[in-house]
């Protein structure tokens, strides 16, 4: 099916100084064969008026059009220099809308760009939908990307940091667990920076890098119960007031319950848990909230408890744990002290070695603990959060989330990278390769943003 142009397919063609000469459907795809408006050219080199020379077809990949793919065959305007002494000599036209030697339109490769950072596709899918190489996408989200990743606009007016360490590749026959530290702004939900290890002296590193002005409007700080970020992060920002995350206070004292329960598990059973064993059936359970636990729930909770802990040490590290998750159930920093009181008599009535472990812990994070309740609740919650988005979108970046490897580095702004064959990353100088080139010697690739998707995502994502 074919239709001449008219002015209303000019308005939803969308491009200006464009004009649609003709639409069509060519095999389930929306085909518009466009012209540019411009009757005229002048040489650029002598400035004297111009000749047509012809035309020739140039076919381009656009952005969807009413949920269907569509291309664009550009009838382009091939001029000529009427002067004979001009070097010009004939040339074809250009528009910014579609860059020379594209085969995507520029919109096409924003959307590209898009796709891959903000919705989190693999470039491969996204390659694979429009129909061209995986190279060409990359490029597009390289040359979109960049921008808003090297945009200050990102990284600025941080009132509140979100700290959090993250496990970027585990331990494995040739290489050893690796760790990055994660940026976030908390109150945007923005990711600022990825840096490699989790030591104090890498965001001591990070944080030398912003200018007094930006360090000192940072007002609030949220992080792990982690001396290495509480140091770091105090002495280079300008007093901010700094708040142990719940959910990692919290998760010390289910930790503290685990411990106990398998410490008594081998002291009675001799073994690991097993299906049947009593403390083995409610482990999930030692960890809900007991104002979650159904009727049946408490029942079997306790029945757990009085068939597999003798001496009712397991008992006593679930009181302890739920006293610890009451300090921020309190309601406001009073009750919450109180709470907290309650908490150091249940572990000191406890007497384990876990429980005592964990009331010194939170005696010395006792101030950041309770500045929960003067901070509005301030938590890692983005962090977290930035940090699942961050690993499940490294995971489809290389198309291969059971396999690939990285070694050499992870991926940071402004590294960059080169995808062997082997499947692995190894840190290069340089950038092999380049757009609708195919398959490269090596498998280089452009890294931009880290192998593009994983910190685009989350940097350009808000």
């Amino acid at each position: 099916m074919s239709v001449e142009g008219s002015g209303a397919d000019d308005v939803v063609l969308g491009l200006e100084g464009f004009c649609v000469r003709k639409a069509r459907q060519v095999g389930g795809e929306v085909e518009l064969e466009v012209e540019t408006t411009a009757a005229w050219a002048w040489c650029a080199v002598c400035g004297v008026r111009a000749a047509s020379k012809g035309r020739s077809p140039v076919l381009v990949r656009d952005a969807d059009v009413f949920g269907q793919p569509a291309r664009l065959r550009w009838i382009k305007r091939r001029w000529q220099c009427r002067e004979p002494a001009c070097p010009a000599a004939t040339w074809t036209e250009q528009d910014a809308a579609v860059g020379p030697r594209q085969v995507l339109s520029e919109r096409a490769r924003a959307q590209a760009c898009r796709r891959v950072g903000r919705e989190g596709h693999s470039v491969a899918a996204v390659a694979r939908d429009l129909g061209v190489g995986w190279h060409t996408v990359m490029r597009a989200v390289w040359d979109h990307g960049r921008p808003l990743v090297d945009d200050p606009a990102r990284t600025a007016d941080v009132r509140a940091l979100g700290v959090d360490e993250t496990t970027f590749t585990r331990a494995g026959p040739r290489r050893r667990t690796r760790f990055v530290t994660g940026l976030v702004d908390l109150d945007r939900g923005r990711l600022l920076d990825v840096i490699d290890g989790r030591a104090g002296s890498a965001v001591t590193g990070w944080l030398s890098a912003r200018d007094a002005g930006w360090l000192s409007a940072v007002e609030r700080v949220a992080l792990d119960p982690y001396r290495g970020y509480f140091n770091a992060l105090v002495a280079g920002l300008d007093a901010p007031e700094v708040v142990v995350d719940a959910f990692h206070v919290v998760r010390l004292g289910n930790q503290v319950v685990d411990e106990v329960r398998r410490r008594v598990q081998q002291e009675t059973l001799g073994h690991r848990g097993r299906k049947g064993d009593p403390l083995y059936g409610i482990r999930r359970l030692l960890l809900t909230g007991h104002e979650r636990l159904s009727d049946r729930g408490r029942a079997r909770l306790n029945a757990g408890l009085a068939a597999g802990d003798p001496h009712d040490e397991v008992f006593y590290a679930h009181v302890v744990k739920e006293a610890l998750r009451a300090v921020y159930t309190a309601g406001d920093e009073t009750a919450a002290r109180a709470a907290l009181a309650e908490f150091y008599e249940a572990a000191d009535a406890a007497d384990t070695p876990e429980c005592t472990r964990l009331a010194r812990t939170i005696r010395r994070w006792e101030t950041e603990v309770l500045a929960y309740y003067t901070s509005d609740g301030l938590s890692n919650a983005r962090s977290e959060a930035i940090n699942a988005l961050v690993k499940k979108t490294k995971r489809v970046s290389v198309n291969r989330p059971w396999r690939g490897l990285w070694v050499g580095g992870p991926p940071l702004p402004g590294w960059r990278g080169r995808y062997c064959w082997e499947r692995r990353w190894e840190g290069c100088g340089g950038v092999s390769g380049g757009e609708g080139r195919g398959r490269v010697r090596g498998g280089g690739v452009p890294w931009g943003l880290g192998a593009s998707e994983p910190v685009l995502a989350a940097l350009g994502g808000s």
